[in-house]
């Protein structure tokens, strides 16, 4: 096994405004063994021009094939095919962000401390405008945990790197197609059977622009509009996800976590255990707003 290479996934569509830029700021990474490794999703734009002629040079490697997957279905794809290989460590990479040279080299040495088990690394976010000027920085989580996993994400796919265990136990399962996104989806299993690393230093620019598949709302009235509409307009429920989560891995999991897991799938059915979840310090957000909104949501039957 190559112990030390890095893999980087990048889903790519109509990204090539900022596309090369970020290109850039992955060749400029201080880490020494770094393969990229490009899919790109059905874009009508020059990015499919633009990765053609990184690929000529050799920078890049492009995955055969272009038809619209998706944001999840394509880093999904690029997760498969990179845990065929013998890479050591895989990071998840939008097409119009800017990483900081230091990036991969910190997420290894922190992950290198944790090669016992599966692993995910994640890191704050500087969040910056189309010129890069910086907007706000992201809120550090307060606590970490599989009761966190199962109704918020706080581990941006884009930060994202997992280590060998971590790839080997996402892949050995379907990948499913009935999730959120494929952030979240890492942050969920890895959190019920590994170890999640969250970094406080904000090693990634991550742009705010028209084009964003999913972006950070940076005033008031965004993250109410965000909030109203995950309430009402769920394209997917959050039990959902948790019994996708809980076919896959049901034969497997520990005794406290499949027991919250059961609790939040029946609330879904039953009013007495939706009070039991709702009342709950084993599921949580990171906001006390956001956990005030979760126990209406519950209640509510929201989930």
């Amino acid at each position: 096994m190559t112990t030390e290479q890095v893999t980087v996934l990048m889903s790519t569509y109509n990204g090539s405004q900022f596309l090369q830029q970020q290109l850039n700021s992955l060749y400029e990474q201080t880490y020494p063994n770094i393969k990229i490794l490009v899919r790109d999703d059905g874009s009508t734009d020059t990015t499919r021009e633009l990765l053609a002629a990184e690929c000529l040079t050799g920078a890049i490697e492009q995955l055969d094939g272009h038809n619209n997957l998706g944001a999840t279905g394509s880093f999904f794809v690029l997760l498969r095919h990179a845990a065929s290989t013998e890479t050591a460590y895989v990071a998840f990479c939008d097409q119009d962000d800017v990483w900081q040279a230091n990036k991969i080299e910190r997420a290894v040495s922190l992950l290198a401390k944790v090669s016992d088990r599966p692993a995910l690394y994640c890191c704050r976010l500087d969040i910056v405008d189309e010129q890069l000027q910086s907007l706000e920085l992201s809120v550090k989580p307060r606590k970490i945990g599989f009761g966190n996993a199962l109704v918020e994400n706080i581990a941006v796919g884009c930060t994202m790197v997992l280590n060998r265990k971590a790839i080997d136990l996402l892949c050995q399962q379907t990948l499913p197609s009935h999730v959120y996104v494929h952030d979240w989806w890492c942050y969920l299993v890895i959190s019920c059977f590994g170890k999640v690393i969250f970094d406080d230093n904000p090693l990634i620019k991550y742009r705010q622009h028209g084009g964003n598949v999913i972006g950070a709302a940076t005033n008031r009235l965004g993250v109410l509009k965000r909030k109203l509409a995950r309430l009402f307009n769920a394209r997917l429920w959050i039990s959902e996800q948790a019994m996708t989560f809980g076919d896959l891995f049901s034969d497997r999991l520990p005794m406290v976590e499949r027991e919250l897991l059961a609790l939040l799938i029946k609330a879904k059915s039953s009013f007495w255990y939706r009070v039991r979840l709702a009342l709950s310090p084993a599921v949580w957000r990171q906001k006390c707003v956001d956990n005030l909104i979760l126990r209406l949501v519950i209640l509510m039957n929201r989930i």
